[in-house]
């Protein structure tokens, strides 16, 4: 099987022949290229770790760091993540589309594409999407191992 990557959105199909029409954002299949397997990594378009279903996805990428951990938490409308701790990390919170409420200790603020939210270590933290679309931003984590505490 070979993997095809969208020049537009960023989209990876497998298969032996690009689609016809790329289902992320339909552009044709001139557009896709094929990723061969002594491609490295390192540059991630836009589009291709968003994603539009129903749950709550985190996707982690660029995953050799030693001491970062890198994910996007993809959010549909409505849905959250509960109340957590990281015992042993920071992080950082990139917004990269819609609206997300983040409650960091006994702050909370409602945070829009572009904005960078903090969330100390050890500090009690969640998040919601508070938007009328799917919202997605970039978590770093560090350092690495990253533990996770669900407090309810």
């Amino acid at each position: 099987m070979k993997r095809w990557r969208c020049s537009v959105c960023g989209y990876v199909h497998t298969g032996d022949s690009p689609p016809d029409k790329c289902p992320n954002c339909g552009s044709p299949k001139e557009k896709f290229a094929e990723i061969t397997d002594d491609f490295e990594l390192l540059h991630m378009h836009f589009g291709q770790k968003l994603s539009y279903g129903s749950q709550v996805e985190v996707n982690p990428f660029f995953g050799d760091y030693e001491s970062l951990a890198p994910y996007v938490y993809n959010l549909p409308v409505g849905q959250r993540v509960g109340l957590h701790k990281h015992p042993t990390t920071d992080e950082l919170f990139f917004v990269l589309k819609g609206r997300i409420e983040f409650k960091v200790a006994d702050n909370t603020v409602v945070a829009a594409e572009g904005d960078l939210v903090q969330g100390k270590m050890n500090i009690p933290h969640t998040f919601k999407n508070v938007g009328n679309e799917p919202a997605a931003f970039l978590s770093v984590k560090g350092p690495k191992p990253v533990d996770l505490v669900r407090m309810e």
